[in-house]
């Protein structure tokens, strides 16, 4: 997806806030729920702002600079001023930043990141989607030429319903999207993906000829 979506990702103590697509997060929130571990380990907090002037700090951003063609700015930012005042950072420089704060909270953050790839699939589903929307326009005749924006969202709303069928869904509309929500779990965005996949194979096979049958298969897969 071209639109760089803040995502809200479950993290151990807490949640992160991070954009998909620039992969640049709230540094700020890291540290706090990174400091929480170092609290339940016995261990002193580390002061942000100190860390951010300490020479290996400032040789790793000049690495991530030098290795993604990046200014200084982009790796890390400060937005607003005194107590209000907030760190963005970049992806390589967030997973840094968590090897300094606690190996455990560092292993999650790994796991989260390359692992479960969470970034990448958030990003399939969202294209899939706006592909399975293509093919109900040319695949389903009774569909072909019609305006079919109605049915994009009975669609969407049929998935999130068996993906997110404990949650209140009547909370996330408009711009709160639930799949930028703290519920949008690896776990649940490839069952999205998974989904979309498997309506796009039928469509694309000519199995389904009408909107009533798209939804029956829709709702019955598992």
């Amino acid at each position: 997806m071209k639109t760089d979506q803040l995502m809200t990702i479950t993290l151990m103590n807490g949640e992160l806030h991070i954009y998909h697509n620039s992969a640049r997060g709230d540094l700020s929130e890291l540290f706090k729920l990174g400091n929480t571990q170092r609290m339940i380990e016995g261990k002193t907090s580390i002061n942000l702002s100190q860390f951010l002037k300490q020479e290996r700090t400032l040789e790793f951003i000049d690495v991530v600079c030098q290795e993604e063609g990046l200014k200084k700015e982009d790796v890390v930012r400060k937005k607003g001023r005194g107590k209000n005042s907030r760190f963005y950072a970049q992806l390589h420089f967030l997973i840094y930043c968590a090897e300094a704060l606690s190996p455990s909270f560092h292993y999650k953050l790994i796991d989260l990141f390359i692992k479960e790839k969470i970034l990448t699939v958030r990003d399939v589903g969202g294209n899939d989607f706006k592909a399975l929307n293509a093919l109900i326009d040319t695949k389903i005749p009774e569909r072909i030429d019609r305006n079919n924006r109605g049915l994009y969202i009975h669609t969407a709303k049929i998935l999130k319903n068996k993906i997110f069928h404990n949650i209140d869904l009547s909370k996330y509309t408009g711009k709160n999207n639930i799949w930028n929500s703290k519920y949008a779990t690896a776990e649940a965005l490839n069952k999205r993906d998974h989904y979309e996949q498997k309506m796009m194979t039928l469509l694309e096979m000519g199995v389904v000829q009408n909107w009533e049958q798209f939804k029956g298969f829709l709702e019955q897969l598992e």
